[in-house]
Order: structure tokens, then sequence, then C-alpha cells
């Protein structure tokens, strides 16, 4: 297999490639980066007649989606233009490059979890942020950010569903190899078989159903609060009181919905959509953002910790190596040859500490040692999507990763040669396992 590790700005973009065949997008980024760095590199794969058969969303974050809409929308100025030249009405031909073809879809849509009323919800989102972003106190604003990226990743993933349709773009969404059966949510589902792509077989390790329900649970939750306030308006005012009273009650923004965060991290997130790729003997865990006890059990129900622990390949850490998302317990039992560490910096992601903890799990005291015999002082590398001197001078996120970058040289130094690292300077970096 390979892994091709793409500039995402603080997104995932990885394309991966069976060693026979078999190709997956597995999600696109930023709109920008695709825009910059990834699409002309995937439409190499048409000018070869190569098609993707698969792009794969884990979930419907902005930094996740947004590259994959824009892909979608690159498809579909050329298709209005083939259009026009069959018909003898030529347009300007576009001066984008083409993607390849995209076989199927893989996407737990935000209409088919919610079920009705996404513009309402999307109206909510958007009132929300801006109140938040105009207040001076840290907690509040960095709410209102990740209000603002569901505000607008909510009609992203609803273009993303609506150009997938038979009417626009006919790209089946999740449909399975080899079957013919009305797709469905993706989920891990007792009995439920892997599949093959070319020559990879896919295993579902999560979410379980608990997981979206929770989802759709909290989402209809806080849609039927606002309801009940009857206008936006409310909300602003509410929001407007909470702010201004800041520090004499709480404010907690996700209890609203009735959906409290599992362990800090939001349920969006651990709704992810992940998988087990194997390939021979060769193993990749793609975990989109989702959380370490969430992960560990959908190994655990698919049969992937039969001894309490797993060695793979490659490990995709899962949510730019956020602290919330990752911490000792996983690291031990969770192992890896390579580490892939995706993000630029935003939000302090990769952090430090989560980075400090994978290593002292290879390398550290045995009460912090990875329990898989695989792992014992044996080589292992860290792959890094983008490199300090690619941000913004002077910004937070070229401040993060220059400490990114300074902690893993000092960690190689100290490791007797048994960690490498490798920062994508490029639009991409190849991992071949």
């Amino acid at each position: 297999m390979k892994l091709h590790i793409f500039q995402s700005e603080k997104g995932d973009c990885l394309l991966l490639e069976g060693a026979e065949s078999g190709r997956v997008l597995c999600d696109g980024g930023m709109a920008a980066s695709m825009r910059n760095h990834v699409r002309a590199e995937l439409s190499r794969l048409r000018d070869q007649g190569i098609k993707l058969d698969y792009v794969y969303v884990s979930h419907i974050d902005q930094d996740h989606i947004s590259g994959v809409l824009q892909l979608l929308e690159d498809e579909l100025e050329w298709r209005l233009f083939d259009h026009h030249q069959a018909n003898g009405t030529p347009i300007r031909k576009p001066k984008i490059p083409r993607p390849p073809r995209i076989g199927g879809l893989w996407h737990n849509a935000f209409r088919d979890q919610i079920g009705k009323n996404t513009g309402d919800i999307e109206g909510l989102l958007a009132a929300a942020a801006p109140a938040l972003l105009a207040t001076s106190v840290p907690e509040l604003v960095e709410l209102g950010e990740e209000m603002q990226q569901i505000a607008v990743s909510i009609p992203e993933a609803i273009k993303v569903s609506r150009y997938a349709s038979p009417e626009l773009l006919d790209i089946p969404v999740n449909r399975l190899p080899g079957t013919n059966a009305d797709p469905k949510l993706l989920m891990y589902r007792d009995g439920q078989k892997a599949f093959d792509v070319g020559s990879m077989r896919f295993t579902i390790i999560g979410p379980t159903r608990e997981e979206l329900d929770l989802l759709r649970q909290g989402w209809n939750n806080f849609l039927r609060d606002i309801d009940n306030r009857k206008q936006i308006n409310n909300l602003r005012a509410e929001i407007r009181r909470k702010v201004d009273a800041f520090g004499q009650e709480t404010f907690d923004l996700r209890a609203w919905n009735g959906i409290e965060d599992f362990k800090g991290v939001t349920t969006p997130n651990i709704a992810s959509l992940m998988f087990m790729v194997e390939e021979g003997q060769r193993r990749l865990l793609l975990t989109g953002d989702s959380q370490q006890d969430i992960i560990l059990k959908g190994l655990e129900l698919a049969g992937f910790l039969g001894d309490g622990y797993c060695h793979v390949d490659v490990l995709k850490v899962q949510h730019h190596a956020s602290e919330h998302n990752v911490d000792e317990n996983f690291c031990k039992r969770v192992s890896a040859d390579h580490y892939v560490f995706c993000g630029n910096g935003s939000h302090g992601n990769p952090e430090l500490s989560v980075i400090q903890q994978i290593y002292d799990s290879r390398m550290g005291p045995k009460s912090k040692r990875a329990l898989a015999p695989e792992a014992a002082d044996k080589p292992f590398k860290f792959w890094f999507s983008t490199t300090a001197a690619n941000q913004m001078e002077g910004s937070q996120q070229q401040e993060t990763f220059a400490a990114v970058e300074e902690l893993v040289a000092s960690l190689e130094q100290r490791s007797g040669g048994l960690l490498t690292s490798a920062f994508n300077e490029n639009a991409s970096i190849e991992l071949t396992m």
C-alpha cells in the first residue's frame, strides 16, 4: 500500500493506493488546500485513465469535507463544459485541472444523520457564532470558531450530497462494493463483513449506532430548543446575556443541545467513520477525528484487540493529535511503525504533549511502553502533512509547527536512531508500506 499525505491546512487529506489496485481519497482537507496543492496531483490520475474508486469523508467538519466539495464542483464545471460541447453550444473551457472519475462516495450525510430541518440548524449556528467571536473572552471565541466551522460545514455537507445525486454527478453514496443493497448510514454492525477495494480490504470499526444516535439526538434537541424560542433574535440575546455574565455563571454551549461532549470531544467527531485497511500482512488504521476510547471500542468490537492491544503499519493519528483525543492508555494499546500527523498548527495541533506520549510509548519507561511485542525496540517514523516554513510568517500556526519540529528533532537525537521523521515540504509526500 501507498499513502500520499497532502498539504491540507488544518484538515486531513490522504490518498490511499493498493499495491495491486484500488484508490481511495480519505477526506479532502480545506477547499483552499485542494485548489493549491491537491487537485493538480489528482488530475494526473485522469490523464492516466485511472479513477478514484471511492472518496471517503470521515465526518462533516469543514477541514475534512470542504476540499471534497471543491473536487465535486470542479467536476461539475467540466461536465457543464462537456454538455455544451456535445450540444453544439460551446462555452469557455475550464482553466482548472479535471478531477479523476469517482466511483463512489462514503459519506454519512448530514441530512441522513439528522433528518429534516437542516436549514434551521444552519441558521441557529450562523446566528450564534458572531456574538461569541465578538467577545474578547478566549473561551468564548474558541466556542464561536467551532460554531462557525460547523455552520459552514453543514451547507457544504448538504452540497456534497446534492452534487453526488443522480441529477448531477450521479456518484453512488454509501453503496459498498459487491452489494446492490440500498445505501444506508455506514457504521459498525454486528456480523458486518469486510469488503474489498482493489487489493485492499476495509473493515468498518466505527462509528457504532450509539454515536450516531447521540449525534441525531443532540441536533434534534438543539432544534427543539430554538423552536421553543421562536426567533433566532432571542438566541442572540441569550448569548449576549451569558457573555456579559461570564465568570458568574457556567457557560456551556454544548449542554444546550442536551448531549454533553464525550470526555472533551464533540459528538460530530466521535461519530467519525473509521476503517481498518488491510492488504496482505499490512494494516492501516484510519481514525478521522474520533476519541481514543471510541476507537478502542470499535477495534475490540471488530476483533482487532484480541490480546488487549493492536499494532499496525500505519496509524493516522486522530483529530490532528489533539490532547483530548489521545492519551497514554491509547498509545500503549495501539502502536504503529508509522504515525501520520495531519494539521498545520491551528488550535495548537499537533500538540507537543501528544507527540511526547507517542514517543514515550516506544522509548519511555516500561510503565508507558506499547504492549504489542512488534513495537518493542523497533524503528518507527513520524510523518507530518506540512512544515513551519509553509505557514504564514509570524502566525500562530508557524509558531506551533516550529515547536513541533524542534521537539521531533530532539526526540530523534535521543532515540538512538529508532525514530525518524518526514515533513511535507511540497504538495505531498509518499509513505510506502
